[in-house]
């Protein structure tokens, strides 16, 4: 058996699942495996990245090994590596680096990732061009502060800049005026949700629950477009997901082979304790049932509840249930020990209702493993076509 986790390009949510269990089931350190290059999907970029920090903060050296690339074709590699945010994250959260014939490739690949997090300081690396943008802050590093989402004196960007933010990226994504004013509208509806969601993980994802730095983690945001035209068939997008089966539901409400249509995925992450964790004030899970650990995490969703103490900061994530279902949008979130999600077109939400979620189904039917930090995944169907 290799003491390794291998990560393969045709990952889901599902699969990324086994491979937490498998880091939770191990004694010892393990390498991860890395392909140069894995496909954008909905949701599951995010998902390898919450596996990414959750794996780099339990290894004495997390050691990266990367599948397939060769020394003598490690720089064509390591940049094709860097260009996606999968890829430069495990860079970045990795100490020792080797190539496929396991040559020492650390020095390179961390100069490569340097330039790219660079490059995304000034919004021309790869992965923010046409339909995707994301920007990443690695704590621990120099580059916690990106000044796309940071003023120059270390305050995260107001509402406001934010708003303004997205929308010069979906200018620049889609160059069709009439369907970019409907992609703009939704977006701007979820633009405060964005913000809070955002600024929580710079007020509460940087340290443990005890204030101590968080050695290796990554804070960020994604906002990505999806589009299904009509001829589509075996890439539709409900065929790609169709091993996460909510997902591939709540897709196929929206798309089907006949209409066009798209999809907007908003998500925050970050590798800090949790949801829970920080509510409780605990670094220990298992001093809690799992019952127990729901119920906190649902009241986070509740109007006004929040771990600061400040007064409404709590209403954030409350707010989010109800702009997405005006929207009739879709959330995932995984948090220690739970995987959840609410697709508000079967289940509306309704005013002053408690908040309730469904658990995120893998085979086996085996408890979640727990994971660091906090990933939040927000769906929007977009009409391509006007009705």
């Amino acid at each position: 058996m290799t003491n390794a986790i291998q990560l393969e390009r045709d990952e889901t949510i599902q699969s990324v699942e086994h491979h937490h269990a498998t880091l939770q089931a191990a004694t010892g350190d393990l390498q991860m495996w890395i392909p140069t290059d894995i496909p954008e999907r909905i949701g599951v970029d995010v998902s390898i990245l919450q596996l990414l920090m959750t794996w780099s903060q339990k290894q004495t050296v997390p050691s990266l090994r990367t599948r397939g690339m060769l020394l003598a074709d490690a720089d064509a590699g390591l940049s094709k590596l860097c260009d996606n945010v999968v890829g430069l994250s495990a860079v970045t959260l990795s100490k020792m680096i080797s190539s496929w014939d396991q040559e020492d490739i650390r020095s390179q690949a961390h100069a490569k990732a340097s330039q790219q997090v660079d490059e995304m300081v000034k919004e021309c690396a790869k992965f923010q061009r046409g339909a995707s943008f994301a920007v990443l802050c690695f704590d621990g590093t120099s580059k916690a502060h990106p000044r796309n989402l940071y003023y120059a004196n270390g305050d995260v960007l107001s509402e406001r800049d934010l708003k303004l933010l997205f929308t010069k990226r979906l200018k620049l994504a889609e160059p069709n005026s009439a369907r970019r004013e409907r992609i703009e509208e939704v977006a701007m509806r979820l633009a405060t949700i964005l913000f809070e969601t955002f600024r929580n993980t710079h007020q509460w994802a940087r340290t443990t629950v005890d204030g101590v730095p968080i050695r290796r983690g990554v804070r960020g945001l994604l906002m990505r477009r999806y589009r299904q035209h009509p001829a589509s068939t075996g890439s539709a997008l409900r065929d790609r997901h169709e091993q996460d089966a909510p997902l591939a539901n709540f897709l196929a409400n929206y798309l089907d082979h006949t209409a066009s249509g798209g999809m907007l995925e908003l998500s925050v992450f970050d590798g800090g304790p949790g949801l829970v964790r920080r509510l409780r004030g605990t670094s220990d899970l298992t001093s809690l049932s799992l019952e127990d650990e729901r119920a906190t995490c649902f009241e986070c969703f509740n109007k006004h509840k929040t771990s600061s103490g400040v007064p409404h900061r709590g209403i954030g994530l409350y707010a989010s249930m109800r702009e997405l279902n005006k929207l009739g949008g879709f959330l995932r979130l995984r948090t220690g020990r739970l995987s959840l999600y609410r697709s508000f077109h079967e289940d509306p939400f309704r005013e002053g209702e408690p908040a309730s979620f469904a658990d995120w189904p893998i085979q086996d039917g085996h408890p979640y493993a727990d994971v660091a930090g906090t990933v939040l995944t927000f769906l929007i169907p977009i009409p391509e076509e006007q009705p």
